[in-house]
């Protein structure tokens, strides 16, 4: 990494949008006058000529993303009150990136994800995702259109609880507690893959006979299960 960029960061071209038709792809010249994109069609996306020398190249590429998030947070809550107790859990990121490397088109047949839906399929549709192609020319760079934001608030665990004892009232009974638990509650996210909190993963193995850990990959990781638990207590 060069001096000043975050451990593990994402190297990449800039995108300005999606070309809207033929004169757009004319009309985006260097400094110099020089067409920059001269093979896009309308529907294609639009990168960024960083360095300004009239070429889109590697030379163009840098920091397009950032795995390492600014906070990391976790919330505790609990209480109880004449028998009855309850507890919250939550916690979350803010201020990372995440790659969806599974969003990989181009291999002509690896799979679309939703987000293919809202494509450009003529002027005017979309200014972020470009058009189908057969070569799948738009996903052959890596580029912001992998990126996305992964912040997010996961509120993992809610449990009530009522001790019974309280009415039973038994001698050799100090306890008698029935609880209700709910895990992977919900998960406040902007992010539109399967789970955020993705953390770290084993890439290039097949290509290398190694494992290389790198962090805010999504691999298509399957997201964890909501969960709802019943269960007692008993203390004697």
């Amino acid at each position: 990494a060069q001096q000043g960029f975050p451990i593990g960061y994402f190297w990449g071209l800039k995108t300005a949008g999606v070309f809207q038709n033929e004169s757009e792809v004319q009309n985006y010249k260097s400094a110099n006058g020089k067409v920059l994109q001269p093979t896009a069609s309308p529907g294609d996306v639009k990168y960024v000529d960083t360095n300004g020398d009239g070429v889109i190249d590697n030379l163009d590429k840098g920091m397009i993303g950032d795995p390492n998030p600014n906070y990391t947070f976790g919330i505790t809550f609990s209480g109880d009150y004449k028998g009855f107790d309850f507890s919250i859990v939550a916690s979350g990121v803010a201020g990372n990136d995440i790659v969806q490397s599974y969003r990989n088109q181009s291999n002509q047949f690896g799979n679309y994800t939703r987000r293919i839906l809202d494509r450009w399929h003529g002027e005017g549709t979309s200014n972020y995702m470009p058009r189908v192609t057969e070569d799948n020319r738009n996903w052959s760079n890596f580029s912001d259109l992998y990126i996305q934001k992964g912040d997010f608030l996961r509120l993992s665990n809610i449990t009530i609880g009522y001790d019974l004892g309280r009415v039973l009232k038994k001698g050799y009974l100090k306890q008698v507690r029935l609880y209700a638990a709910a895990l992977n509650v919900h998960t406040f996210t902007k992010y539109d893959g399967m789970d955020p909190e993705i953390g770290y993963g084993p890439e290039g193995e097949a290509e290398t006979g190694s494992k290389q850990f790198a962090s805010g990959i999504d691999l298509g990781f399957y997201p964890r299960p909501r969960t709802f638990m019943f269960g007692a207590n008993l203390r004697f």
